[in-house]
């Protein structure tokens, strides 16, 4: 009969084994790599990594010290934290000539970034609409001032997620929304009369040394579910294709699941890889030496059987005070019952 509270438990057991191992392999943050809920970009890290060699994902600001920069495109997605001095060697990846992008909306990082790389772009951070041209919502506008661009071929607009407007300064649009678009500069969500309708750029690229900056209003037009607009998966696709090589820079964005970092951690050290695979070696062997054991002990296996000299003399050992003739009967009697039992 089974026995149904162990397989309960054990189901119960399998389940939370499981859930652990999604929660410390996923993120809920928005923009994450690792989130493949409808705000993650989990969707763009796949498609990065099918772009070229190497590791789409950027995790040490350092690595643009050695990041070939010809051909590459480095994106930065709302960054969390202030780049600070690493911004030094995002604006010597772009002078080398490498592609930044940049996108955001309302955070506090970016414009201090573009001021640090040399790019006159501004992201304006005050919520955009469009009283016209939208998707379901003024505040989803639908940006079809599409320039005769490389890196917008073919795109015939840009489906946006409350976004902002971008301040070019010397920079060339890119994309701008329709005429009848403005800047919400009370955050009211409605058109005052100090508000004025017009075309408002989203997207931009300058030049900076070899290189070149692109500087985009909206970070989640990048987001999984974004990118289910197909004009956003045309504009997303490329930009990707391009370049040679993508990477998504997440050295300023927030910490990845704990699971993929002990991933990295083991892949980036030689050493401590050739440790795991020891340990993996020895679990196996370990494992499969436990199996042995338990073959060996398995109640239900043939033992080996002793001669009835052999069983004489083991008697005659374990029990000294025994005489002989009490030796002999016992001995006899096993081996009727051996006989018995092959019968």
């Amino acid at each position: 009969m089974t026995d149904w509270p162990r397989v309960l438990l054990a189901g119960l057991a399998l389940a939370a084994a499981a859930a652990l191992v999604a929660a410390g392999a996923t993120s809920g943050a928005a923009f994450a790599p690792y989130n493949p809920s409808w705000e993650g970009t989990a969707e763009l890290r796949e498609r990065a990594d099918a772009a070229g060699p190497g590791d789409p994902l950027l995790r040490d600001a350092a690595r643009y010290d050695d990041l070939e920069a010809e051909g590459t495109l480095a994106v930065v997605l709302s960054p969390e934290t202030a780049y600070g001095t690493d911004a030094e060697r995002l604006r010597e990846f772009v002078r080398r000539g490498g592609t930044l992008l940049v996108a955001e909306d309302f955070g506090p990082h970016a414009n201090p970034l573009l001021a640090d790389l040399g790019a006159s772009t501004r992201v304006d951070g005050r919520p955009l609409y469009d009283t016209r041209r939208y998707y379901r919502q003024p505040d989803l506008p639908v940006a079809d001032g599409v320039a005769d661009n490389p890196l917008v071929a073919d795109v015939p607009s840009l489906t946006l997620n409350r976004p902002t407007a971008v301040r070019p300064g010397e920079a060339t649009v890119l994309v701008e929304t329709s005429e009848y678009a403005y800047v919400d500069a009370d955050g009211d969500g409605e058109l005052d009369d100090d508000e004025a309708l017009g075309a408002r750029p989203v997207a931009t690229v300058e030049p900076v040394g070899d290189g070149r900056v692109v500087v985009l209003a909206d970070p989640s037009v990048f987001i999984d579910r974004m990118l289910e607009r197909q004009d956003n998966t045309v504009f997303v696709d490329g930009l990707l294709a391009s370049h040679d090589r993508v990477v998504l820079d997440v050295s300023h964005a927030g910490a990845l699941p704990l699971l993929q970092r002990v991933v990295f951690a083991v892949r980036d050290s030689g050493g401590l890889l050739a440790l795991v695979g020891g340990l993996a070696l020895g679990a196996v062997a370990l494992l499969a030496g436990g199996r042995l054991d338990g073959r060996r002990r398995d109640p239900d296996a043939t033992a080996p059987r002793l001669s009835a000299e052999e069983v004489r003399t083991l008697l005659a050992r374990r029990h000294p005070d025994w005489d002989e003739a009490a030796i002999d009967r016992i001995t006899t009697r096993l081996g009727r019952d051996r006989q018995g039992e092959g019968r």
